[in-house]
Order: structure tokens, then sequence, then C-alpha cells
């Protein structure tokens, strides 16, 4: 196994000894404010805590689970304006969540902090190598430490009976007493008490899985144990695989926890569980968790993850600008962001939505921002390699174009993709790979060599509806100057749409279309919009009436073969999701090969995918949180919605019945089938609920591509509304998928 730092064994245990015993560090709080923290790593625990806190009242964190770190980065490397006034080599960022909320954080000394650097980046590798067990004990050790008020190390059988209240578990007083009399085998004088190892030998007998072990006895012929034979019965028969005996024999070493049945090849019910809840066993094909799909033709027929106003990280008109919403985004695979260009002061070009009071950022900082993160790879992000594309909405002066164009060319250098003619073919994701590509507005080519030209101006901020921040009329002829420096970067030339076939004779490789303007015309000319996206790139954007930043749907569009929809990143709500599913296919790479019907050239003749049915039954969920507003010692009724979303006739949904007072295991059992017209564009999402007499609270969520489910006895995890897993939280399906 690499470590992430070149130093040896020895000096990262002296190492990772030195954090566990804490040392000062400041919080560095907006406004300049320094709050002095004792802060300690625990990598037995794999938690990163600090304690000094005045706090009483207010609810505080003062604890995070390593695993939810998504990147440790120096102090130089942070765009924060909140590190100006301080020594930077003496400053780090912790970055938490798929939302990236950052700990800012500053030491006495610049080698204590690369020490707390080099500490938290190992203690992030080792939990990423963690196996499942391994996590899943760490988890239990976590909801110990919640338990133990006292910090006795030890918990009575009143504080796990709390506990249980806690993690949503509503049980049999008498059944749990006697799990917690087995666990208890340091019997002491006075009171009963289980140590740390007890409760996770206790939670263990707790979680066991009726209904997993049913399945299990389907096959075992009352052995107690399966033979290789048995588990490729097992998987011809429920997984729809065919394994060989050397596959299936892989699987009991790796999966089997007991030494002299694994010398046996045998399999027991607790191996069972736990193969069952591995990564390739989930409801999503592991085969679509990387690139698998012709990235060589030409890039209009590819959907592209696609980002609006890239920069806000709240509402439209008010919300701050930061340079970290961009590389939010770029970590969550989007693979088009938007940047608003305005003349700033000091001839220094910044970035913010035009007409409103969103804060600016600077031009140049947005850039060395998407350059280091573009194809930077990550957990979350593995395939990040192919092309970025800059949406970029010019409003700014010749003079200060011409210092935009400097600092592409100085900051991006042969990343850059601006080909001085025009390529006499569309280039693909392949050809692309490494490279930024602008889109913009270009001059034409037969431009007399002077320092600027003219072209028409097609201005996103005019679409903005709020009476108090609309931006001044312009005459549908209005033209704009452009810097030839400026428009000798733009790899990707954009044309205003003034009609399908015009736009197909322009010369331009890029048209946008608002929210409103996309479905009217996909409504009237649903053949025009799909020859129009064979011939071009057409982006799709929010109404300028969504000062909330709020989302439309974005399924209509990529129906219709739009590529670019671009989504507001922020609002964690149903469309984003639904793209967040799509984009998992394909390595979730952020380009998706557009079904065949829809592409360019003579591919467009392939075949429809045909009708299919979907039978699914709900078996049960497993650990299921309670909602983050929930009242305390509050027990959840949840109940599971399953959608499906696609062309307009094979939209549907339907819901389980809700399980009183049961978010621990609840059991349903219960079948839902969909027939599903056109499978190629469906996606499939599951939603859970808390049920309430006023409005049904949202537990998590978790959605895919229609052609990206596996057969059989399938898992798959819930994540919250930020698209984080939720440690723990398991749904368990029976999947079928047959000609309808």
């Amino acid at each position: 196994m690499k470590h992430p730092e070149s130093f040896s064994l020895k000096a990262v245990d002296k190492l990772l000894y030195l954090l566990s015993q804490g040392c000062m560090l400041h919080k560095v709080k907006g406004g300049g404010l320094l709050y002095p923290r004792t802060f300690y790593l625990d990598t037995e625990n794999m938690v990163l805590k600090y304690s000094g806190s005045e706090k009483r009242l207010r609810k505080k964190r003062i604890s995070w689970p390593i695993s939810k770190i998504r990147e440790v980065r120096e102090g130089e490397k942070d765009y924060s304006k909140r590190l100006d006034p301080y020594d930077r080599g003496r400053c780090l960022a912790v970055v938490f969540g798929t939302n990236h909320e950052v700990l800012y954080l500053m030491s006495e000394t610049s080698q204590m902090r690369d020490d707390w650097i080099k500490g938290l980046r190992f203690a992030l590798h080792m939990d990423q190598y963690m196996d499942q067990k391994q996590q899943t004990d760490r988890w239990i050790r976590e909801a110990f430490q919640m338990a133990d008020k006292n910090n006795d190390r030890s918990l009575d059988f009143e504080e796990i009976l709390k506990l249980l209240k806690q993690l949503n578990a509503d049980m049999d007083k008498k059944y749990v007493l006697e799990l917690f009399n087995k666990a208890d085998t340091t019997k002491t004088h006075g009171k009963p008490v289980l140590d740390a190892e007890e409760f996770v030998r206790f939670y263990h007998m707790l979680t066991e899985r009726p209904e997993i072990d049913e399945i299990f006895m389907k096959y075992d012929d009352g052995k107690g144990y399966w033979t290789f034979s048995d588990l490729c019965k097992f998987f011809y028969h429920e997984q729809k695989l065919d394994l060989t005996e050397d596959q299936s024999k892989e699987l009991i070493a790796a999966f089997e926890p007991q030494k002299q049945l694994q010398l046996e090849e045998h399999l027991s019910p607790i191996g069972f569980r736990t193969l069952l809840a591995s990564n390739d066993q989930q409801l999503f094909n592991p085969i679509h968790k990387r690139v698998y799909q012709d990235m060589t033709q030409p890039i209009i027929n590819y959907y592209i993850s696609s980002s609006h106003n890239t920069y806000l990280t709240d509402d439209q008109l008010r919300g701050p600008s930061r340079v970290e919403a961009y590389i939010t985004a770029l970590s969550r695979g989007c693979r088009c962001v938007e940047l608003d260009c305005w003349d700033g002061p000091d001839e220094e070009p910044v970035i913010y939505h035009g007409y409103t009071l969103t804060s600016k950022i600077f031009f140049r900082d947005v850039l060395s921002a998407i350059k280091d993160y573009a194809f930077q790879s990550s957990p979350q992000n593995p395939n990040s390699r192919y092309p970025v594309i800059l949406s970029i909405e010019n409003h700014c002066s010749v003079k200060q174009q011409t210092v935009m164009a400097t600092y592409i060319r100085s900051i991006f250098g042969d990343l850059l993709y601006a080909p001085e003619e025009t390529p006499n073919r569309i280039p693909s994701p392949h050809d692309l790979m490494g490279k930024i590509v602008i889109k913009g507005k270009k001059l034409p080519n037969n431009l007399s060599n002077t320092d600027e030209g003219e072209v028409s101006d097609e201005d996103e901020a005019a679409d903005v509806s709020n009476e108090s921040v609309k931006p001044p009329k312009k005459d549908s002829g209005h033209k704009i100057k452009l810097s030839q420096e400026f428009s000798a970067c733009v790899g990707f030339k954009a044309v205003g749409f003034k009609g399908v076939e015009e736009s197909i004779n322009s010369k331009g490789i890029f048209v946008s279309l608002g929210e409103n303007k996309a479905l009217k015309l996909i409504d009237n000319d649903r053949d025009g919009v799909i020859k129009l996206n064979q011939h071009m790139l057409v982006r799709t954007y929010p109404a300028g009436s969504r000062t909330d930043s709020s989302n439309y749907n974005p399924v209509p569009m990529w129906n219709a073969g739009c590529q670019v929809v671009a989504l507001n990143f922020q609002t964690n709500s149903e469309p984003m999701q639904l793209l967040q599913g799509k984009f998992m296919d394909n390595g979730g790479c952020g380009y998706l090969l557009k079904p065949g019907f829809l592409l360019s050239d003579d591919r467009s003749a392939s075949p429809w995918t045909s009708r299919k049915r979907l039978s699914i039954t709900i078996v049960s969920g497993y650990q299921l949180p309670k909602p983050n507003d929930s009242k305390k010692g509050e027990i959840i009724d949840p109940f599971i919605k399953i959608e499906v979303h696609g062309v307009k006739e094979d939209t549907q949904q339907c819901k389980t019945s809700v399980k009183e007072n049961n978010g621990f295991n609840p059991r349903w059992d219960e079948h839902v089938s969909f027939v599903i017209g056109q499978p190629d564009h469906a996606i499939i999402r599951f939603v859970v609920y808390d049920h309430d007499r006023c409005v049904d609270d949202f537990i998590g969520y978790f959605a895919l591509p229609f052609h990206s489910i596996q057969e059989g006895y399938r898992h798959f995890s819930l994540l919250n509304k930020h698209g984080d897993k939720i440690p723990m939280a398991l749904i368990l399906l029976k999947v079928e998928i047959k000609e309808a």
C-alpha cells in the first residue's frame, strides 16, 4: 500500500502519537476572529476532535469522522480571503463532505502545520483502505462513545436502551437484556456493564438480519454453511450471474471471517451477509463505475454534467460568490462550469451575478482553482481526465477582456484548447482529454488585424426577472466589442439562437436556451430540437425568475437530446439528485453517450431499446436515521417511494406501506412493478421518508440510470440531501428485469 507521504512507518507512528496527545491550533473564523482550541487526531476511532469551546447553549460540532474529509489543503493553496490577514504557511484547510464545508486552522509554526497535514492525509488514506468489517466496528465504537456520557468507558443496560432509541431502534426490552447478558463476558460485582469490545459483540448480535438468513437457508440444504457449488447456484438463480468454480472460491476466501471455514472453502451466514453488502453486490452495476463507453465520437454526441452560475453558493440576488464553489462542482464530476465576467477595480476582471448584490471574486483566482482541480482524481471522482468547458458570459470592456486573455494563456498554458483554424471535424472527449475549452463569442477569422471587433450580444443576465435588479434594456440587434486576444482563446464558438436552421448554419458549436424557451421549443418542434443537438451543443439554464436558486426538471431536456443541461449545484433538491444519479454512470466522468437514436450522422438510425418490465421487491431497511430536526426520543415511521423519471409515458411512482416505530430494521417484503417503454431515458429514484401527519420528512435517497441496475438481491446505501453516504443506512431489494 502506498503512503501519501514519503516517510517511514516508524516516523508515521511517532507523528500520529504526537497528534493524538493534542496540539493548540486556532480556528480561523470570518471577520478575522481566532479561537484557540486543543485539537486531537484519534486514529483508533478515526475522528478529528477538539476541546476548549466555551459554548454551552448552542449546538456545536467538536468532532468530525475522518471518513467525511474530502481534502486537506495547505493555506497557500486555498482561495478564501479569510486567510489573507495571516501567514498562510501556518494555515491549513480541512474540507468536509460533498458540499465542501471548510474548517480553517492556523498553527503556531509552519512545521506544526506540515505535521498536521501529513497526519490528516495519512489518516484519510488509512480510512479509505479499511475493509467493510473494520468500518462497521469503527462506526459501532463511535456510537459507544456517543452513549458514554460519563466517560467511564462502559455502558450499563439503561445507557444502552437510551442509545438504541437514539439509533432509531424500538426493541423488546427482554430480548435486548438477553443479548446484553450474553455479551457481558467479564462479569463484575455490582452493576453489569459492557466495555467497548463487548458492546461491538452485543451490537453484531443485535443487528442480525433474519431476511438475509432466510435467503441463505434456501440454498444450504440444512448444513448451516454453503459450499462453492451452493454459492454458484445462488448467483445463477438469484443474481443472474454465471460464476466459475474459481470465482466462487475467491469470494469465499474474501468474505468468510472464520478461518476454519475458509480452509474448508465453506461460507457461513455471517460471511454471506458481508458478501451481500459488498460493493460488487450493490444495486449499481460495478462495471459502470469505470469509463466503459466509446469516448471517440464527436462531443455533441454526449450528455455533459453542467453547472449554472457555478460561483454562487446561495441565492441568485444576494448570495456569496466563492472560488470553493468551482472546486466543489468539479469534484462532483461537473465538466461544464459558468463564469460571469465583469470589469473589476485596478484592471482586475471579477466574477459575480451581474445587476445583483452577490459578492465578487477575482477571475484569475477562479482560473487557478480550475487548473488545480479540473483533472484532479479523488475517490468521489476517479475519472476526471475528460475536458472541462468554461462557459464564459463576457460583460467586460475590451481592455479587461485582454487582461482575461492574458490570464487564460498564462494560467492554463498547454491545457488550453484553442485551435487557430476551425477543425474539419468536431473533436471527441477522447481528443480533448486533459484540455480546458473556453466557450464564448468569437470574431470571424477574416477580420482585419485590429485590436477588437463586434459580435451580437445575447445576455443571460437579461433573464433576471426581479424588478429591483433588472439590467438595462438592449436593442435586439445589440452588438458588443470583443478583444482579438480573448477571441483567440475561445475553442467552442457560441452563437445566439435565431431558429433551428439558422443556428445549424451559423458555424457555431454552442447555443444556449433559457428553461422556458427550451421547453416551449421541445413542445412545439421536438424534431427540430433533436436535429439542432445533432449538429451542435445545446445548453439550457434555469429561468431568471428562479432567484432562490431552485432548479427545473432536467429530464425533458435530456429526453430531447440537449447535452449541456445546467443546474444550480448548490441546491440539492430532486433535479440535482437526478443529475447526480444519471452521471454516476460511465465512471462518473461527466460525459455520457446519448442513446443511439439521438446521435448525429448515420448513428441516429440505431434501434431503440425494447420495452422492459422492472419488478422490485422491497425487502427491508437497515439503520435508517432520524431526520435532522426530529424530536429527541422519537422513533421514525419509514416508508419508501419508488419513482421512474423518463419520457412522459414512463413517468410513474408508487410507495410502500409505513412501518411504525422502526428505523432500525424495518421489514416490508412488498412487490412493485413498472413497464418502461424507453429504458434508455429512465432514471430510477428511491426516496425514504419519515411519515408525519403534516409533512413527511425526507431521510435519504438513491438514484441511478435504469441500465445501471443489477438484478438479484441488491443493497443500496442511502445518501443525504447533499449526496453524502449516510453511515450504515441500507435498503435491500430483489430486482428482476424482463422484456415487456
